[in-house]
């Protein structure tokens, strides 16, 4: 976009024109920050499985008779206590995050043009070709070199679908799969047995949305700012 301005200096009569920078709609700029409130919100909510499943686990740790005497004292117990529930919640926070970084990280790095361009360019030189005269030795350890230039892509798309499988699974402790209550155990009994009718697929939908649903709002919200960035510039 263009505008016209006046120069003092050029000659009477003369118009110039510059370019004028476009601000992005007021709309975009406020579903950002509507996104990143979503975004907290659900993270708040996702980490109540890892929540219960560090409870569960420092649940089964023995504590020392100290420990006891000093849950039993009236006020100081209290408080001891309360930092006992703010440790389940700082491991279950813990434990979550290094699952979501685990999942983050091959979306992002799976979406960087320039790295996948190194990975291809760096799998199209498989250095080495089969020949009828390699013994089975020789072919096995061509075809371990020629596959150690896409190892990283591998393993990355590897993680994410185990890490995604994880992530479900333990989202299944808050949404029980099966009516009625019951854990990931009682699902696979109920696929055994083909009690199929046993399923409660909304629990199931909820665990599948809860697993997926920061890492597509962080980005959707990604690309709202590379709309907004293109727009401004």
């Amino acid at each position: 976009m263009t505008e016209k301005y006046k120069d003092a200096s050029a000659p009477r009569g003369a118009t110039f024109y510059r370019e004028t920078k476009q601000k992005a709609p007021l709309a975009l700029n406020i579903l950002i920050w509507v996104i990143t409130g979503i975004i907290i919100s659900i993270i708040l909510t996702n980490v109540k499985p890892y929540e219960i499943i560090a409870t569960r686990y420092l649940a089964g740790i023995s504590y020392s008779s100290i420990t006891e005497f000093i849950s039993n004292i009236w006020v100081i117990g209290a408080i001891f206590s309360l930092l006992l529930r703010f440790a389940n919640f700082g491991l279950g926070f813990l434990l979550w995050a290094f699952i979501q970084i685990l999942e983050i990280i091959p979306m992002e790095l799976l979406g960087h043009e320039r790295f996948l361009d190194r990975n291809i360019s760096r799998g199209a030189k498989n250095p080495y070709s089969d020949s009828k005269s390699d013994s089975w030795e020789v072919k096995l350890a061509k075809k371990l070199r020629n596959s150690l230039s896409t190892e990283v892509l591998r393993f990355l798309i590897i993680l994410g679908v185990c890490v995604y499988v994880v992530d479900f699974f333990a989202c299944l402790t808050v949404f029980p799969p099966v009516q009625g209550g019951g854990d990931i155990w009682k699902l696979f009994d109920v696929i055994q047995y083909q009690q199929f009718s046993q399923i409660d697929w909304g629990n199931i939908l909820r665990a599948a949305t809860t697993v997926g649903a920061v890492q597509f709002l962080l980005k959707l919200r990604k690309i709202i700012v590379q709309i907004i960035n293109d727009l401004s510039e």
